[in-house]
């Protein structure tokens, strides 16, 4: 696919994410789909300063707020755990935080909002389960567009590699063993 093609970043990220949904077999509801694109389309944009504070802070301080106010601080926290730990996973391995403790941040900030309920006419509180209980999932899709048309290098099989340890995903798995090699987790002690 030719990178700004179509008549709209939306439409561009829709397309980008349908494609990795279909190359690593995830299904997700059409609210799901719309709400990662738009997801990426914030990301595109993002306002000042929105990673200058740890969201672990971040969740804990969302925790004491109002329902209204919870719900847009956590929505907030799970937002970018999400787009950090798919479209940086490399860059958070190298950190002190990592992609595991993004993802787990995530998924339960995510959680947090399903049980809230919904805060609009929309009801998206269903949408936050979902989201939540297939999070390595939409991670993998976010970590398939940044390795295959966001950052596309040299280091794709480290990069493969490190998405199957995070994700488990099949598709990185087949993908390593078509390159010659085998996916294998380095925390589990095998005799040979």
């Amino acid at each position: 696919m030719a990178w700004v093609v179509g008549p709209s970043l939306i439409e561009c990220f829709r397309e980008l994410v349908r494609e990795a949904m279909r190359a690593h077999a995830v299904q997700a509801s059409e609210g799901t789909e719309h709400y990662l694109v738009s997801l990426l389309e914030r990301f595109a944009r993002p306002e000042p300063g929105w990673n200058d504070r740890p969201l672990g802070l971040d969740y804990l301080a969302a925790l004491e707020q109002p329902p209204p106010q919870r719900h847009a601080a956590l929505q907030r926290v799970g937002d970018t755990s999400r787009f950090l730990s798919g479209v940086f996973m490399e860059h958070l391995e190298r950190q002190l935080v990592s992609t595991d403790d993004y993802m787990t941040l995530g998924r339960t900030a995510y959680r947090q909002l399903a049980q809230l309920g919904p805060r609009d006419t929309a009801g998206r509180s269903g949408g936050f389960g979902e989201i939540a209980s297939r999070f390595p999932n939409l991670v993998r899709v976010l970590a398939e567009i940044s390795f295959e048309t966001l950052f596309r290098g040299e280091v794709q099989l480290v990069r493969v590699y490190t998405r199957w340890l995070r994700t488990r995903g099949r598709q990185d798995a087949e993908c390593l063993l078509r390159r010659g090699l085998v996916p294998v987790d380095p925390s589990v002690k095998s005799r040979h």
